[in-house]
């Protein structure tokens, strides 16, 4: 069988995976010069990995460590040491460190050794986590009708809790605040997360997610008999008679005959290209329904090293929600010799919420984010800034807003031979690199159940 995949971001990529290692004819097109979609990353002129986002693997990506095992990349990334790191002003820093417990024991007791908690955040926050740890799918899905500060405040959980603990994660997760974001995905991850004692651990890509992941994901496809095509972008299909797709035609006017099709572009460029025969069915009409966050990354050289924390970090009440040094856990990118870095610490850092920056100029940007990077960091104040990239992207992953999960599609179409994939499209991970590789399999699944009936 023939199949053709638009968009070669991770759940492309995972859907080819699938489909050549069951020995299928697999063509996928993207319409950038780069792979990788929303975990793209590309070289300047100067030499330096420029990156669309702070990518990391968690413990609980379990799909998408099969996958990297799969292409021979499950050395390609590292683990760190299992705690949240918060940066706070001058230098400090405050940790949740989990206990060496199973869990939901060692998050509960690590809680409780928390320091920048009060007693009373400890105690409600046991409170409010109970029915999140005990919960199941049916409960969290339930739960999608009101934000995630509603829902924690309705579980006598503190204010206080909320903005030193929470909101980062909030932010860091979906780009949104805790008042915005659905309770949904964050208990959904809080029970992931809270009973099993691996999930939270982090690993950072040895280079970075483009040189560690989707080259190794590029290879092996192509290796496997996959053809893949950049600067293709989708412009229409044409139909059938009966609504299914005769063939795509591509925005040089190429066209692409398959036996199927897989859509793996982002639900908002998805929407551009529906035919208007497909919207009088329900399914395609909710794809409207879905909004992308805006989201900024900012990566700065400087001369100097400004932390030792070979880690992620979160902060509070600065630009950056999440952030990183590269030049620590990166160590085979991002070192003295490569690009403009001469051994000095190379920041990336994720500013969200991010749609007053929007507009921004970057040096406006930039500005911002030292101001408080000279505030988190003693060291920074007598660096020099060798330089600054900012990437926008003013459409990342969909909104996990109230009351938009249920209209996240099954990856089978009203339409045969269109099958759809993507960290929106209805898996239990949400949007995520996890999210995106296991819809990528999905669909390729139940592409191939359905075609051979």
């Amino acid at each position: 069988m023939k199949i053709a995949i638009f968009g070669a971001g991770v759940a492309g990529l995972a859907a080819a995976i699938e489909l050549v290692d069951r020995g299928h004819t697999v063509e996928l097109y993207e319409k950038r010069k780069v792979l990788g979609g929303k975990v793209s990353v590309w070289k300047d002129s100067d030499g330096d990995s420029i990156e669309s986002g702070l990518h990391i693997v968690f413990g609980g990506y379990r799909q998408l460590q099969e996958y990297l095992k799969r292409v021979g990349a499950e050395k390609n990334y590292l683990w760190k040491e299992h705690s949240l790191i918060y940066a706070e002003s001058d230098g400090k820093q405050s940790y949740f460190k989990k206990a060496n417990l199973p869990s939901p024991w060692a998050e509960v007791v690590g809680g409780m050794q928390t320091d920048f908690l009060t007693l009373w955040d400890k105690i409600s926050l046991i409170k409010e986590l109970f029915p999140a740890l005990a919960g199941n799918e049916e409960y969290f899905r339930s739960q999608d009708h009101m934000t995630y500060s509603e829902w924690h405040h309705l579980r006598g959980a503190s204010e206080h809790s909320l903005q030193k603990l929470w909101r980062a994660i909030a932010l860091a997760m979906n780009f949104i605040e805790p008042n915005v974001i659905s309770a949904r995905p964050m208990i959904t991850i809080f029970k992931y997360f809270g009973t099993d004692y691996a999930a939270t651990k982090f690993a950072f890509f040895r280079k970075n997610p483009g040189e560690s992941m989707i080259e190794p994901m590029r290879q092996y496809i192509q290796s496997h008999g996959g053809r893949i095509f950049v600067d293709a972008r989708l412009s229409r299909f044409e139909l059938n008679s009966d609504e299914t797709i005769k063939h795509a035609v591509l925005h040089d006017g190429h066209t692409v005959e398959a036996d199927a099709y897989i859509s793996a572009l982002p639900v908002h460029n998805l929407t551009k290209v529906i035919p208007n025969e497909w919207l009088q069915h329900k399914y395609f009409r909710n794809l409207h329904e879905f909004t992308g966050s805006p989201v900024v990354n900012c990566q700065l050289w400087l001369d100097r090293k400004i932390t030792d924390t070979d880690n992620l970090m979160f902060s509070q009440g600065t630009i950056f929600a999440t952030f990183a040094d590269v030049s620590l856990t990166c160590p085979d990118d991002f070192q003295k010799g490569t690009g403009t870095a001469d051994g000095g610490s190379v920041m990336s850092l994720v500013l969200a919420p991010a749609h007053q920056l929007m507009g921004l100029p970057n040096d406006v940007i930039t500005e911002l984010v030292m101001k408080d990077i000279h505030d988190r960091f003693p060291k920074s104040r007598d660096a020099k800034l060798l330089k600054s990239t900012v990437v926008k992207i003013p459409q990342s992953v969909y909104k996990a807003v109230p009351d938009v999960d249920k209209f996240r599609p099954n990856q089978i179409s009203p339409i045969r031979n269109l099958f759809l994939a993507g960290d929106y499209t209805d898996q239990h991970y949400l949007a995520s690199m996890e999210g995106a590789a296991l819809s990528g399999k999905q669909a390729a699944e139940k592409l191939l159940k359905t075609m051979d009936r």
